[in-house]
């Protein structure tokens, strides 16, 4: 994460052919500090194509040389939102980051369902996503609209399913530290780009004392 207390991250989601998808403004709204771990809160506000404004909460933590992430980071926020007059359950693991990655080394699975619900509060569809063989492949510097930076590569395998629907992709994240995530992509099988996401841009304001 950012080292300085009061911090705005945009990214910005690309389809295939370069097109913008929508973007994202991560912000930091809240800190607590606890003896062995420290847990962000997240505000993230998203801007559709057609200018339409999502918001989603999330947490972040660090504990023993590692950062989680919630794994419904990795759903899809457009498809969540034709459902936003709905009651939405979610249940989701916290995705390990490590903060000294080492070269080859395996991480644990992930896994995050939303069920959509009726006003009788049967479950009306459901949403659910796993991350598999995740694993880190190395360091690269990436550079983007915000800068250049020297990453470590994480892959993984994702699969998602609603129903009958399957969908099997490989993602390719990269992370910076004091930055965090710069860059991801997402493929079919068959290697075929998907969407990629991109740093925009990484304000910070002052220290944390």
């Amino acid at each position: 994460m950012p080292s300085r207390r009061n911090f705005k991250v945009k990214y910005t989601t690309y389809d295939h052919n370069n097109r913008k998808e929508f973007s994202e403004i991560w912000k930091l709204v809240g800190k607590v500090k606890y003896t062995k771990s420290i847990k962000y809160n997240i505000e993230s506000e998203i801007t559709t194509k057609d200018q339409k404004t999502i918001y989603q909460y999330f947490h972040l933590s660090t504990q023993d040389s590692n950062f989680y992430i919630g794994a419904v980071r990795y759903l899809d926020p457009i498809q969540l939102d034709s459902y936003q007059k709905m009651v939405i359950k979610v249940l989701a693991d916290s995705v390990n980051i490590p903060i000294r990655p080492k070269m080859g080394q395996m991480l644990p699975e992930a896994t995050c369902s939303a069920k959509i619900m009726r006003g009788t509060g049967s479950v009306l569809m459901s949403m659910n996503v796993i991350l598999i063989n995740r694993k880190v492949d190395g360091t690269e510097i990436v550079e983007t609209p915000a800068g250049k930076f020297k990453c470590f590569k994480i892959s993984s395998e994702k699969i998602s399913y609603s129903g009958m629907s399957i969908k099997k992709t490989k993602i390719m994240e990269w992370y910076a530290i004091n930055v965090g995530l710069v860059r991801m992509e997402e493929y079919h099988k068959n290697g075929k780009l998907i969407s990629y996401k991109v740093l925009e841009s990484l304000v910070e304001d002052f220290f944390i004392p």
